[in-house]
């Protein structure tokens, strides 16, 4: 299977249930919807503006979670240290610079601080329209297509993934997302990403229908353990009690962001603006203007 998303694992998710009522990270996660919980193929990621802060698996019986040794770094640190004889003399300050135990929501403050440091702008803005839209289900969303001609990347990756509400039950939209000023709304790479994502999607329909059924009911589960601190969309509960999922291709759109009102204004040579140009070369692909939007700032982008 090419295309995985859920936790199918029973015991897995019997343990998260029994973790979320202990003291502890797990419990401080669910409490803080400032998180990104992404569900993984049996395994969860918790993001933080693009970067996983923790990777929770399920071995031996029990929930083990790690993190990168780069977020351990204590982003409080701020003396100098001095460069004696070609070797730092860290003296008293080595035992503070590394964050060494868990004691509670300040040790998260503290990674989620340290994480910042390898976010960027784009990763940035993907985690603010993912907190502030609980209809979003997913986010770094990659499908394998090594064996798929004519796609340009082994490996497309989609932004976020969204369920909306309609008449005929509930559609996954999944949005590539962009600052104004990334070059491939200009040279025409977003058309080919964008397709890619299309003859992926198309290929593995049933796949996908059959993980994000498995992630809806997942974080709905996850938004009950929390007593309320997280919510999930009505378009999430509905899939979970069986309502309809719509997985069609032609359900991709784009989101661009980070920018003033005069570069929006912006016109070229021909006299059209950048949205205008971006809204003319994907309508040649089948994507709609309902599907585009630009918006000088992520928060409160609805998707």
């Amino acid at each position: 299977m090419s295309f995985k998303r859920g936790i199918w694992n029973g015991d897995f998710l019997r343990a998260l249930e029994a973790l979320a009522q202990q003291d502890g990270w797990w419990k401080d996660v669910l409490a803080d919807p400032s998180l990104i919980i992404g569900v993984r193929d049996d395994y969860l990621n918790i993001y933080w503006q693009g970067q996983s802060i923790f990777k929770v698996s399920f071995k031996g019986g029990k929930v083990a979670a790690s993190t990168h040794e780069k977020y351990l770094l204590n982003p409080d640190l701020k003396d100098q240290i001095s460069l004696v004889e070609g070797k730092f003399a860290f003296g008293e300050a080595e035992p503070r610079m590394l964050t060494r135990d868990y004691e509670g929501a300040a040790t998260l403050a503290k990674l989620k601080r340290a994480a910042s440091l390898y976010s960027g702008q784009e990763k940035e803005g993907v985690h603010e329209i993912a907190t502030s839209n609980n209809s979003v289900v997913d986010v770094e969303i990659a499908i394998n297509a090594s064996s798929i001609p004519d796609i340009k990347r082994n490996l497309p990756r989609m932004d976020l993934a969204n369920f909306e509400m309609t008449a005929n039950g509930v559609d996954l939209v999944f949005w590539e997302a962009k600052t104004f000023s990334n070059r491939e709304l200009e040279n025409g790479k977003i058309v080919d990403q964008i397709k890619d994502y299309r003859t992926v999607i198309d290929l593995h329909q049933t796949e996908i229908d059959k993980s994000y059924r498995c992630v809806a009911e997942n974080l709905a589960d996850m938004a009950r353990w929390s007593n309320d601190r997280r919510s999930v969309a009505a378009a999430i509960r509905a899939v979970k009690g069986g309502a309809k999922l719509n997985v069609n291709s032609a359900n991709v759109g784009l989101l661009v962001y980070d920018y003033t009102a005069d570069q929006s204004d912006r016109k070229d040579k021909s006299g059209k603006t950048l949205k205008e140009r971006v809204t003319e070369s994907l309508a040649e692909v089948g994507v709609g203007p309902e599907r585009i939007k630009f918006k000088g700032t992520p928060k409160g982008l609805t998707i």
